[in-house]
């Protein structure tokens, strides 16, 4: 194995250990409210770092060969890691429903849902997440944005037409575009309903992470 992604790989390793045994200890309390927000900030470090560390090998220059490789090992633990953060906001959610903005503030609501905009391993989690979004969003106690971009995860994820145009793909270096959309012509209109700016701008920005 190429010593620069053995190093790689084992300083990831390394991180990831650590943030799971301080989530642990953290998860063993979840009863107490005190600990949610704390617990749910510091599974969105964890989920971030993940994909973060994804960029390794166009920061360290990796070959061709390197990148393969680096690739495969990382998705080997990829699941891993949102499995084991799926597993804690599941452990959140019943101990005290869905973080809301009026119970614990944004940074939790956008925390939680990012968690579960991840678990696309558990589609049967997802569907009962957007279920709790729903009605929440009509009452102003989540973030709109995030029942759009779960509602589009999941119809994509079962094969279905998204409806507002998050969830998309590379199709080459500087050029992104999103899956198919129902009713293409109404897009914009749904986006501005939940806070989302015209399609248009969602695709030009996008296309900056297609290299």
């Amino acid at each position: 194995m190429s010593a620069r992604v053995r190093e790689a790989i084992a300083t990831f390793d390394g991180d990831v250990h650590a943030a799971r045994q301080e989530i642990g200890a953290l998860v063993g309390r979840v009863a107490d409210e005190a600990v949610v927000p704390v617990l749910l900030g510091r599974l969105f470090q964890i989920d971030q770092h993940l994909r973060r560390f994804s960029d390794q090998p166009h920061e360290q220059g990796f070959d061709a060969g390197e990148g393969r490789l680096f690739e495969q090992l990382l998705q080997e633990r990829w699941r891993d890691v949102d499995g084991f953060c799926t597993s804690a906001l599941k452990q959140i959610l019943a101990a005290h429903g869905w973080p809301t903005i009026a119970r614990f503030g944004r940074a939790p609501d956008n925390h939680a849902w990012i968690v579960a905009q991840h678990a696309d391993h558990d589609r049967v989690f997802q569907r009962e997440v957007l279920a709790l979004l729903g009605p929440l969003t009509a009452q102003g106690q989540t973030d709109p944005a995030h029942y759009a971009y779960l509602f589009d995860r999941v119809a994509v994820g079962e094969g279905r037409p998204q409806r507002y145009g998050t969830q998309g793909r590379c199709l080459e270096p500087g050029r992104w575009a999103p899956r198919e959309i129902e009713d293409p012509d109404g897009v914009d209109a749904r986006r501005t309903a939940v806070g989302l700016g015209p399609l248009a701008e969602y695709i030009d920005t996008m296309k900056g992470f297609c290299r």
